[in-house]
């Protein structure tokens, strides 16, 4: 009987140390994750196509990491915040990307109208 007792005593100290050594939870990882999604934003992920998906994927996984650190599943949170704050990195990547190549679709537009100009104002005798 003792030796069922002191089993069932260590089982439940270790069950006790178990559940005592969850995981913190993952603030700062909130805290990047949050600024990734607004670095996205505010460069205009929304209006670029593939941006705007990678970004709605990186608010849908913010809330997801929320719930589950709610429900005290923090080393789930920690992936999925994971998961979220590179969606929204590559969301503010491929705004930027969008952003730098309109730049220089129109540097290059207004090159050809130099171009065009000055072939255009060549003297007449030469």
């Amino acid at each position: 009987m003792r030796l069922v007792t002191g089993t069932l005593a260590a089982f439940a100290a270790c069950l006790g140390v178990a559940c005592g050594a969850a995981a913190p939870v993952p603030a700062a990882q909130v805290t990047e994750t949050q600024a990734a999604i607004r670095a996205a934003e505010e460069v205009g992920a929304p209006s670029v196509p593939k941006a705007a998906l990678h970004l709605k994927m990186a608010k849908d996984q913010l809330q997801t990491a929320q719930a589950l650190m709610a429900q005290e599943d923090n080393e789930q949170a920690k992936l999925t915040l994971d998961r979220a704050r590179v969606d929204g990195e590559l969301a503010l990547a491929l705004a930027r990307e969008s952003a730098y190549r309109q730049k220089a679709v129109e540097a290059l537009d207004k090159i050809k109208k130099l171009r065009e100009e000055a072939g255009n104002s060549k003297p007449a005798g030469k």
